[in-house]
């Protein structure tokens, strides 16, 4: 056990001698004691640790070296370094208003102005056969600041008149806000298309206005059918869309069947001379004088080859002193006026048939005219047409 001391102590004193710089005595060749030995194993021990330690140096060296830690400075670390300053943004600049933005301001509601509100009759795209009469009527409400009198007009604009007057009296007040139906009497055209009438609305002092910006119309549109056989056209159902006259002048259609000028109306069941029908009829009554007459010219027609006027005429029931002429005229645009026809009637108890074959005028545009004369002396001259009409093959 002590020896084995001995081999840890010695070395480690050897270490201790070298580092001060002693130096081992020359022993004499071939003398060998203990402590020589110890010496010697000491000097071996060493020598062995000192290449060991000189080879770990080399080793080292060969190695690529190795980062280091930078040593730590003395120099002391500034503590609680401020923060830099964070410079504040500038302030949102108010903007000017933009046009969007300006607070909106009432703007005064125009005097004369109208809306439409809806079709009370003939909504737009109605068909109708040639000639038909019907009325149109609009509800339109005001909505401007000034009250419609009495006094103001339902006027035509523009586009296809169809036999419309040119105003037509309002007839009762209307205040901002309230609402008001407004109709024309109108006939659909002779010939088949569609058709389309503009109207407006005017002040007593006939200012026009209609809706929207008070410069837009409202209207009527309709379809006229196209009739391939039969009936193709009715005097009856188109008898105010005819100019009538008589030899006092200018009539209005319908009359009242009264005016001693001269009057056209429409009856639905005829009492005639010598019985009652249930077809409609055309009472044209002349001017109550000597020689008066009447008459109505229709609107241009075009007429195919096979084309027939056809109607029943005489007098009316209770009228015994009737004595007239009927007459069925024609005339193509601007040209005189033609007759196709002449009919003597009495109150006799008997009326006539008339049938009259317009192959002649195949292809043309015609004004036909119906008339009515009183034969001499006026006596109670009230002439009916019956149902005439054109019939076609």
């Amino acid at each position: 056990m002590r020896k084995y001391c001995w081999i840890f102590i010695l070395p480690a004193a050897l270490l201790i001698m070298l580092a001060c710089n002693f130096t081992t005595p020359n022993t004499p060749p071939g003398s060998i004691d203990q402590g020589q030995l110890y010496t010697a194993a000491a000097s071996t021990l060493s020598v062995q640790l000192t290449q060991g330690a000189l080879g770990s140096i080399a080793t080292a060296l060969s190695q690529p070296a190795t980062p280091t830690l930078s040593p730590i400075s003395d120099t002391p670390v500034a503590t609680n370094t401020p923060v830099p300053t964070v410079t504040p943004l500038p302030s949102a600049t108010r903007l000017p208003p933009t046009a969007t933005s300006v607070p909106a301001t009432s703007t005064p509601l125009p005097c004369l102005v109208a809306k439409f509100v809806e079709d009370i009759s003939v909504p737009d795209g109605t068909k109708f056969s040639p000639g038909v009469s019907f009325t149109k009527t609009w509800e339109l409400q005001n909505v401007g600041s000034c009250t419609w009198t009495e006094d103001y007009n339902l006027v035509f604009f523009k586009g296809d008149q169809m036999s419309g007057d040119d105003e037509i009296p309002l007839g009762e007040e209307v205040k901002p806000g309230e609402k008001v139906e407004v109709s024309v009497d109108l006939v659909a055209p002779i010939n088949a298309g569609e058709y389309r009438g503009d109207w407006k609305l005017a002040n007593e002092d006939g200012e026009e206005f209609g809706l929207g910006a008070a410069d837009k119309s409202f209207w009527v549109s309709i379809e006229v059918k196209e009739i391939e056989h039969g009936v193709v056209f009715s005097f009856v159902d188109a008898y105010c869309s005819a100019d009538w006259e008589s030899s006092a002048g200018d009539l209005k259609c319908p009359g009242k069947g009264t005016e001693p000028s001269g009057f056209v109306v429409r009856l639905e069941k005829p009492k005639q001379e010598n019985r009652t029908e249930d077809q409609p009829a055309l009472w044209t009554n002349p001017e109550m004088e000597d020689d008066g007459w009447i008459q109505g010219t229709y609107p241009a027609m075009e007429i195919q080859d096979g084309d027939r006027f056809v109607a029943d005429v005489g007098c009316l029931a209770d009228n015994d002193k009737c004595d007239v002429l009927f007459r069925l005229k024609y005339r193509i645009g601007t040209g005189s006026v033609k007759e196709l026809g002449e009919w003597q009637e009495e109150y006799d108890g008997d009326i006539t048939r008339i049938d009259v074959d317009l192959s002649d005028l195949d292809g043309k545009n015609v004004k036909f005219i119906l008339e009515v004369t009183a034969n001499g002396d006026y006596k109670e001259d009230a002439a009916f047409w019956l149902e005439p009409h054109i019939d076609r093959d």
